[in-house]
């Protein structure tokens, strides 16, 4: 196999003589995947910027390269602690499938002598850690930089981690799953004292090269963390809480050193409450007075303005992302996403007179007060969009089974019955498919049914991703498992009473059942009973 070649502005090379502490940081999917977000730029910058460490990092394969690190070409075995960042459940395969390949053991058990040490943090591991509970040494519950240097710190301290994992359970923000404790959410109070990375790491290959991130060559900003909107299906939305904002001021410092050491021609803005941010107007306008590109994922409706549009237009984007979640109103207020359907078609109208020709649309399906008007409400609310004036292929519609999460007021909630969301999408498609201006998409209903299990599931549920994991990972593998297993998944999807112990009941993020269950009743006193 190939050494993987991957040119790069802005890699960090340590000699390993000279650092404590060799780390690698692992991201369970592909380099266009992981390079295309934030979190592996942070953590990179966090690491690299202690003296005694060194951090280099690790994708899954993409043209059938060898599995090493990028910076240094060495196996993951050769490092003295894994680093996982876990941003999606699927991904769950490939973290046991890189320690297959790396010739380590998978369960913290069989490693205990020799290590090395394997964390994980992101949103699944806060949301649920248990399904890989067997496999992973520590989960970080929350943000890491409140976190990260005593972590280290700590791991620099025991003579075998992995034997004495115990002693980091008085770290706040560790879950030891070996004893089950039960961690405490860390977070960041003020973004402005939080570190920013300034020299972030961009492929140096052809726009069509399968190593080119998402958004090409791009300065990656983060003006604002969490969210506090509420909206009843989100995760981020509960476990990030409070939403907290960078000023405009230390943006615009970020932005003039980092396109020092980063110079690329564009920005691109990311953050779950981008659309709330304060100040997003004249950020936007400082980025195109300078000259750069700018791109935004996605904007609430509430959120575009003329001037806003105006200015997102200039610095070059032509396709934005609004998520109405539901077609109807009902749906909307349901899920706690109260806009108007005159404020989406409103948006849409401003953005595409300002010359943003191309729209993505979310819907979710599979709610429990769910009507088939709701699903016909989607076609008609994409009908009247799409007769303001866009073209040919250029309103994509994305229709997702609702997956209940985790510390939200719908972990409670049914995954609905695949019989019902195949109608569903087939209805819509069959709709819309005729209708040369939509381009329509979804999730396969067994692939979110897999995701559902992933995040509700216990312990049990990680002894079929490791057997999934050794056929091969992925939804065949998969369900090869559940058949191998005897495994019934109705436990894991049926609606559940409010006094279930659940999986994650352990995990404080700072949230109460009270709250939530105030939230779930309140979501159908609004909407279903009415």
């Amino acid at each position: 196999m190939p050494k993987p070649t991957i040119p790069e502005m802005n890699v960090i090379k340590k000699n390993w003589r000279n650092v404590d502490l060799k780390i690698a940081l692992c991201y369970p999917n592909v380099y266009r995947a992981g390079m295309t977000g934030f979190t592996v730029r942070l953590l990179y910058a966090l690491f690299n910027a202690r003296e005694d460490v060194t951090c280099e990092r690790f994708f899954i394969p993409t043209r059938n390269e060898a599995l090493l690190s990028l910076e240094s070409g060495q196996p993951l075995k050769n490092f003295d602690v894994i680093a996982f960042t876990l941003q999606y459940e699927e991904d769950y395969f490939n973290v046991l499938r890189m320690l297959i390949k790396s010739n380590i053991p998978l369960k913290s058990k069989e490693r205990a002598e020799k290590g090395p040490l394997i964390i994980a943090g992101g949103p699944c591991a806060t949301e649920n850690p248990e399904p890989l509970a067997d496999y992973i040494d520590l989960f970080v519950i929350g943000e890491a930089e409140p976190i990260l240097d005593s972590l280290v710190n700590k791991i620099k301290e025991i003579e075998k981690p992995v034997k004495n994992v115990e002693e980091f359970a008085d770290l706040k923000g560790v879950y030891v799953p070996k004893i089950r404790n039960s961690p405490e959410r860390v977070w960041v109070e003020d973004l402005d004292d939080a570190p920013h990375p300034l020299a972030q790491q961009i492929p140096l290959v052809d726009s069509r090269s399968p190593y080119m991130t998402i958004f090409g060559k791009t300065f990656v900003v983060e003006p604002v963390r969490g969210c506090g909107r509420g909206c009843r299906f989100c995760l981020v939305g509960h476990i990030a809480r409070p939403k907290r904002e960078r000023s405009l001021k230390k943006l615009e410092q970020i932005l003039e050193e980092g396109m020092q050491y980063t110079p690329v021609r564009k920005v691109t803005l990311v953050g779950a409450g981008l659309s709330d941010y304060s100040k997003l107007e004249e950020l936007c306008e400082f980025i195109v007075s300078r000259g750069w590109k700018i791109s935004i994922p996605s904007l609430r409706p509430e959120a575009v303005t003329e001037r806003l549009a105006k200015t997102i237009s200039k610095g070059g984007q032509r396709t934005v992302a609004i998520a109405p979640e539901g077609g109807s109103q009902k749906i909307r207020r349901f899920v706690k996403k109260d806009v108007e359907e005159e404020q989406i078609i409103n948006a849409a109208k401003i953005l595409l007179q300002n010359g943003i020709k191309r729209l993505k649309l979310y819907f979710l399906i599979g709610f429990s007060c769910e009507k088939f008007e709701d699903i016909k409400a989607i076609v008609e609310l994409s009908k009247k969009i799409a007769d303001l004036g866009f073209g040919s292929k250029s309103v994509h519609i994305s229709v997702n089974p609702l997956i209940p999460k985790p510390h939200t007021p719908f972990q409670w909630e049914p995954f609905a019955s695949l019989e019902h969301l195949r109608k569903s999408l087939t209805f819509i498609k069959s709709q819309l498919r005729k209708d040369r201006r939509f381009v329509v998409s979804g999730l396969n209903p067994k692939h979110a049914q897999m995701q559902a299990v992933l995040s509700l599931g216990d312990r049990k549920i990680g002894k079929i991703v490791e057997l999934a994991a050794r056929k091969g990972g992925g939804l065949g593998s998969w369900r090869r498992a559940l058949k191998e297993m005897d495994v019934n998944l109705e436990s894991y999807l049926q609606k559940k009473r409010f006094n279930t112990v659940l999986p994650w009941s352990h995990i404080q993020i700072g949230l109460n059942s009270s709250f939530l269950i105030i939230e779930l009743e309140k979501a159908y006193n609004e909407c279903c009973f009415n």
